[in-house]
């Protein structure tokens, strides 16, 4: 009995070591972001949301690759459209900005009264947005922060810029809660990951494939490769499908509404492979958590695009 605990002592004194070298380690590696999981300093700004047009005529777009996140969400007649929600990063133009939609205040409430800039609304969508606790600098709200192009019709030409709407609230200070979180250097994939080369989502009237290149996930739109207005082709190293059940919205009935407070399957797609799980959001007032087999999922730093699909419209290949 002596020589086995011993034995025992002589492992966990082994084990302590490694912990502790593993720490010094940790307390070595620079400062990330939250938000992104990224080295550098955090910035103490509010996080800034733009509805973002996604229909042929408004591609390119501005600013997609800078944002932190980009949610896309379903609309009308199975077309989509797209939230881009900035902490970490600026923008010099982001557009073309197009209306809101009900599923916009529930999905965005989790990061503590988020600047929401878009462009108009029905009656009844701007209700919900008042009675929210974004930060309304849409463009009815606030014209001046934005610009027509003269390159581009309307109703798919109204731009603006991260320092324009964050310069609005210049006093707050504040980090909201990230989103997700990241993989350090120590960290291995989740246990559950396997190997995936990309996924396809159909939304209706709206095809995306996010194909694995090595460093992130291609976009497709349509069979046509997802670029911005600099040509910069859209990659993100993680790719959420966050399946979400819509209902009709209350303000126009030939629009969905994304409900994005509850729980759901979720595939998360990173660094070559996917974790099948599930996100929990008990609370509308935080974003929500992705989990495995009882263990958080962590992402890959970077870029993240999450697709609010309805159930059995992904393939994972």
């Amino acid at each position: 009995d002596i020589a086995l605990h011993q034995d025992e002592i002589v492992r966990l004194e082994g084990e302590i070591v490694r912990l502790e070298g593993e720490i010094e380690l940790i307390l070595e590696l620079p400062p990330t972001k939250r938000w992104s999981g990224l080295q550098g300093d955090e910035i103490e700004r509010p996080a800034l949301a733009v509805k973002i047009d996604n229909v042929s005529v408004a591609r390119p777009q501005d600013g997609i690759n800078q944002a932190d996140v980009v949610y896309e969400e379903l609309v009308e007649a199975g077309l989509t459209r797209l939230i881009a929600v900035f902490q970490t990063t600026d923008a010099r133009s982001i557009g073309p900005i197009r209306s809101a939609r009900t599923s916009d205040p529930l999905l965005l409430e989790g990061f503590d009264s988020p600047l929401f800039a878009y462009s108009g609304a029905n009656r009844g969508t701007r209700k919900a947005v008042a009675a929210s606790q974004l930060t309304d600098v849409g463009y009815d709200a606030a014209s001046s922060l934005y610009w027509r192009s003269t390159s581009r019709r309307a109703p798919h030409n109204l731009f603006s810029a991260t320092e324009r709407l964050w310069g609005e609230y210049s006093e707050r200070d504040k980090i909201p809660p990230a989103p997700f979180v990241f993989r350090t250097l120590l960290d291995e994939l989740h246990p559950s990951a396997e190997p995936a080369a990309g996924v396809l989502v159909d939304f209706g009237h709206a095809e995306v494939d996010y194909a694995w290149n090595g460093e992130g996930w291609e976009r497709t739109h349509n069979g046509e490769a997802h670029s911005d207005s600099n040509g910069v082709r859209v990659a993100p190293p993680n790719v959420i499908i966050q399946f979400t059940t819509y209902s009709t919205s209350s303000a126009d009935s030939r629009s969905p509404e994304a409900q994005t407070v509850g729980s759901g399957e979720a595939w998360v797609l990173t660094d070559g492979h996917v974790v099948r799980g599930h996100w929990e959001r008990p609370n509308q007032f935080k974003p929500a958590a992705l989990v495995a087999n009882g263990r958080p999922i962590r992402l890959t730093p970077g870029r993240t695009w999450v697709a609010l699909a309805r159930a059995g419209t992904a393939e994972i290949r």
